[in-house]
């Protein structure tokens, strides 16, 4: 079964290859639930057609004749400079006392050779699959996992109990009063509070140091962006150290 989209039939496509796009439907965007997996194309589109379960468990999300070119963006730490910033930045007592956190042994950590290809090639081998904690590739036959167990693996972190963040969403910190009481905490202003401060306790520099890794560093979301107050709570309060 075809949807036409034209009179001479040259824009006619079947359902399943509709249903793998993403749509535009007057001035009403459709998306699949599966955002960003799909091509994007602008299709005449009913509405009653739409199944967001068109996938087969385990089915190439990118059949190999929808393969798309693109740029792998990695951000905010594109320069690979935040291990170097805090080695520089921290005086030997705060780096020892740095060290001694959970974030440590990154100090250590070389700089990272980007293989952007290879990342890119990996998206177009991701299969759909029901767990959304979990990615799944095909290699060949074979389908290979990665998540937090993986993570956990990669990074060294210890990625085991209650995950819930929601009882720092509101929390007295004088950490954060001190340094941002001024302004919204996005990425960038993590970045600038620790790299042109002058610290008077180790303390404080140590936390504004695990703020910065963790906000510019593991975490890869836009300069733009704010810090979620979870995480500022978290390290202004100290409890990265047992949290989870």
């Amino acid at each position: 079964m075809t949807i036409s989209g034209g009179s001479d039939g040259s824009g006619d496509v079947s359902i399943k290859e509709v249903k793998r796009k993403q749509y535009n439907l007057g001035n009403k965007k459709v998306t699949d639930d599966r955002p960003l997996k799909k091509l994007k194309q602008v299709v005449e589109y009913d509405e009653d057609l739409y199944d967001s379960d068109d996938l087969e468990e385990w089915e190439l999300y990118f059949r190999h004749e929808d393969r798309v070119g693109g740029r792998i963006i990695f951000f905010p730490n594109h320069e690979n400079n935040v291990i170097a910033n805090i080695n520089s930045k921290l005086t030997p007592s705060q780096v020892k006392l740095f060290r001694e956190t959970c974030f440590g042994y990154f100090l250590d950590m070389n700089p990272i050779a980007r293989q952007t290809q290879l990342i890119h090639s990996a998206l177009h081998r991701e299969v759909h699959q029901k767990n959304p904690s979990k990615m799944w590739f095909k290699f060949g036959s074979q389908n290979f996992r990665f998540s937090l167990a993986e993570f956990a693996v990669v990074t060294g972190l210890l990625c085991v109990g209650d995950s819930d963040m929601s009882a720092y969403a509101k929390k007295e910190n004088a950490f954060v009063d001190k340094y941002f009481s001024d302004q919204q905490v996005t990425v960038s202003v993590v970045e600038e509070r620790f790299r042109y401060n002058d610290f008077k306790l180790d303390e404080y520099a140590v936390k504004m140091a695990v703020l910065y890794f963790v906000s510019n560093c593991l975490f890869t979301i836009p300069n733009s962006k704010k810090v979620p107050n979870e995480i500022l709570n978290i390290v202004g309060i100290g409890d990265n150290e047992s949290f989870p």
